[in-house]
């Protein structure tokens, strides 16, 4: 029996891989399945995912960084993408907030450098790979003799050692990209690379080629393997959704799916300007705001001061490990997502992957780029997400599916204007999905183990 091993770091590459049709294609066929995880969540996943061909096994999790030699070659690794997103953030962390302008120039020119000279990141990966000395994985090769890596995250600390490995011992390695901001946001460090590469879409597969390396032929387009939920989980009713939330069914719902107080802090300040604009009867006294927490980045709301006409949705799921909590994205988390997005009249978000789920429902989407009711300049504002410095988003600001809020009255004429007509930018939203799903049909998971199990034979 053939033996894979697939490394999970974190609650994403839990959704993508144990939550989606690929961890059941791959443990109804004639293959061993390791999996790995840190310690304190091993004891979940076990309970949770029961099966004669599955193994789990803890792992230690990683240092940062194992030595001098390995913490050189992750800082240099910061340098081998020069997109416009990775010129605007070094600008913006050394110029700006830092007024270091000497450590801005150097950080530039190395980028321009090391960015733009393949054979130099060839040289750089050949001896990171030659000269960092990690076995923190090595036990379990000579435990298990596996015949493939498949890493679902290549630029996680834990990946990277099982990458490592591999490549020592010559087996075969697929890896995946993480999420669509990865490569161009050039503040990950994509050191080992796999000899195959999945991609969501083709904008995934073109920045692979251009900024990784990776040659063509060894790239598989497959569409989001998480999506696949949308199209074929069931959604519960409406009478059923607004229970849980408490809301009046009768009233029409927008999703304000919050991106964090890291990304933008003022959040709340648009949050309070809605409300008031329904109690001012701007907008339809038939709608109601549902305020989405990011489960990752929480929004304050102790002091906001919002009414009857908002909701907060905090839901999310905590559960207590070994050693420390942590979040995880379990099934029912993904069903209410779903919910919310189904039974939403508009989405509201700031420079979101939220845009693209909630077009794979075909509601309308309205962006945000102001900053409530301050003045910020622009390397602090969220204006800034929309600009070509911002390479990821760039296909969504283009698309024609998204209206772009440049201010609170902008917002309002757009909630207006979509509650009136909810078909308006129906072809830009398909343009997202052709774009950025690629395909979405339901069958993502299924191509991804179709390829991976291809790789075995």
């Amino acid at each position: 029996m053939k033996t894979i091993f697939i490394p999970i770091q974190n609650r994403q590459q839990a959704r993508n891989v144990l939550r989606t049709e690929i961890f059941n294609v791959l443990v109804s066929s004639d293959v061993r399945i390791i999996f790995f995880a840190p310690d304190y969540m091993i004891d979940e996943y076990r309970n949770e995912f029961r099966n004669t061909n599955v193994i789990f096994e803890g792992i230690k999790e990683p240092q940062k960084y194992i030595s001098k030699i390995d913490a050189f070659f992750g800082r240099l690794s910061l340098f081998y993408i020069d997109s416009p997103t990775g010129r605007f953030l070094r600008k913006q962390w050394l110029l700006l907030e830092k007024k270091q302008p000497m450590r801005y120039i150097f950080s530039m020119l190395l980028s321009l450098l090391i960015g733009n000279i393949k054979i130099l990141r060839l040289i750089f990966r050949f001896f990171d790979f030659k000269l960092v000395n990690d076995n923190s994985v090595s036990g379990f090769f000579e435990k298990y003799k596996p015949d493939l890596i498949y890493s679902p995250n290549i630029i996680s600390d834990i990946d990277r050692a099982f990458l490592r490995e591999a490549k020592r011992r010559k087996i075969k390695t697929v890896g995946m990209i993480n999420a669509w901001d990865n490569i161009t946001l050039a503040k990950y460090p994509f050191r080992i690379l796999p000899q195959k590469l999945i991609a969501y879409n083709d904008i995934i597969k073109r920045e692979s080629i251009k900024y990784l390396d990776m040659k063509e032929k060894d790239i598989f387009v497959s569409g989001w393997p998480h999506f696949d939920h949308y199209v074929n989980s069931k959604r519960i009713s409406r009478e059923e959704f607004c229970e849980k939330l408490k809301i009046n069914p009768s009233k029409r719902i927008i999703l304000f799916a919050s991106i964090g107080s890291t990304l933008n802090p003022i959040e709340w300040q648009v949050l309070e300007m809605l409300d008031r604009a329904i109690i001012d009867k701007k907008l339809p006294d038939d709608v109601v705001v549902i305020f989405r927490q990011h489960p990752t980045e929480k929004t304050k709301m102790e002091n906001v001061k919002v009414g009857g006409n908002v909701v907060i949705d905090d839901s999310k799921t905590i559960i207590s490990g070994k050693d420390k909590a942590y979040s995880e994205i379990l099934k029912s988390d993904m069903d209410h997502l779903a919910d919310s997005l189904y039974h939403s009249a508009i989405t509201i978000n700031t420079c979101s992957t939220m845009s693209i789920d909630a077009v794979a429902f075909d509601k309308p989407v309205i962006n945000i780029a102001f900053d409530g009711r301050e003045e910020k300049p622009f390397y602090q504002s969220v204006r800034r997400f929309y600009e070509p410095s911002h390479a990821h988003y760039q296909p969504i600001v283009k698309s024609g599916g998204v209206r772009i809020a440049y201010d609170i009255e902008e917002l309002i004429k757009y909630i207006n204007m979509y509650l009136e007509n909810p078909f308006l930018d129906k072809e830009g939203r398909k343009r997202i999905i052709n774009e950025q799903c690629w395909k979405l049909d339901g069958k993502s998971s299924e191509r991804i183990c179709n390829y991976i199990l291809s790789l075995l034979k």
